[in-house]
């Protein structure tokens, strides 16, 4: 069961780009790809410093930045937020909030009760004021995107 979790995490955010613009999608794949590189450094940080740890994963070799959080639920959801929200800052900062909150203090500790996932060392506030700081860079990097376009 934790396995079709797993990977509906990962194949289904895929598929809902099926409802997005194709033009959205190249305005908002860079931003996204950001994103997943961000995401993919600080996993492996996180693995250094033991702030969490992934015990399932799509593959034996993908637990250090489990593909089904970093390149699907996030990658796919940060374009979702960005074709929602973006322009509209407070309304992008508070949706980012909901869903990191979200991630951070509940759906982290359903994941922790499958035991697909571990609280290491880093509390979930901190986690969370991690998340939104680097909401604020993806906007920014977007802003410019946009500006050079």
């Amino acid at each position: 069961m934790d396995k079709l979790l797993i990977w509906a995490l990962f194949i289904l955010p895929w598929l809902s780009l099926i409802f997005m613009n194709n033009s959205s999608i190249r305005r908002y794949m860079p931003v996204a790809f950001l994103a997943t590189i961000i995401n993919t450094i600080i996993a492996q940080i996180a693995w250094f410093h033991h702030w969490w740890k992934f015990n399932e994963s799509l593959f034996y070799w993908d637990k250090i930045a489990p593909l089904f959080t970093v390149y699907g639920v996030f990658l796919i959801g940060t374009m979702w937020i960005f074709y929602f929200t973006f322009n509209k800052f407070w309304i992008y900062m508070l949706v980012n909030a909901v869903i990191d909150f979200f991630y951070g203090f509940i759906f982290s500790r359903i994941l922790n009760m499958r035991e697909i996932r571990e609280d290491g060392e880093i509390s979930s506030l901190l986690n969370f004021l991690l998340m939104m700081f680097i909401a604020v860079i993806l906007y920014l990097y977007q802003l410019w995107q946009d500006k050079k376009q």
